[in-house]
């Protein structure tokens, strides 16, 4: 008789911060919002909206899950438009980077 594992058997410690971090960073649209702030460029929560063609509402809330994680930073500035609009930028911190490439090495794996 073969013993199967399933996932309810598995412990998994709730309270360790190196796991809810994976936990946030890991969700795929976080992870294409890392990926695209990785390119040194602030964005503001608009120009997500059409690159990645989700919701504003959505983007959203992803960025409040990666700030409140430090994944990210936002600061309030201009956009550079016919007609600036104040908007608040996002951009990813050294901890977000460090995050995205463990995750994208054992991705790539």
């Amino acid at each position: 008789m073969s013993a199967q594992r399933t996932l309810s058997s598995i412990k998994i410690p709730t309270d360790n911060p190196a796991i809810e971090l994976i936990h946030v960073a890991a969700q795929s649209t976080r992870l294409q919002i890392l990926n695209l702030l990785t390119y040194g460029k602030k964005m503001y929560p608009t120009q997500l909206e059409k690159t990645l063609k989700i919701q504003r509402r959505v983007i959203s809330f992803h960025l409040d899950a990666l700030e409140k994680a430090k994944l990210v930073k936002s600061e309030f500035g201009l956009t550079e438009d016919h007609r600036p609009q104040a908007v608040r930028y996002y951009s990813i911190t050294p901890k977000g980077k460090d995050i995205l490439e463990r995750l994208l090495n054992m991705l790539n794996k």
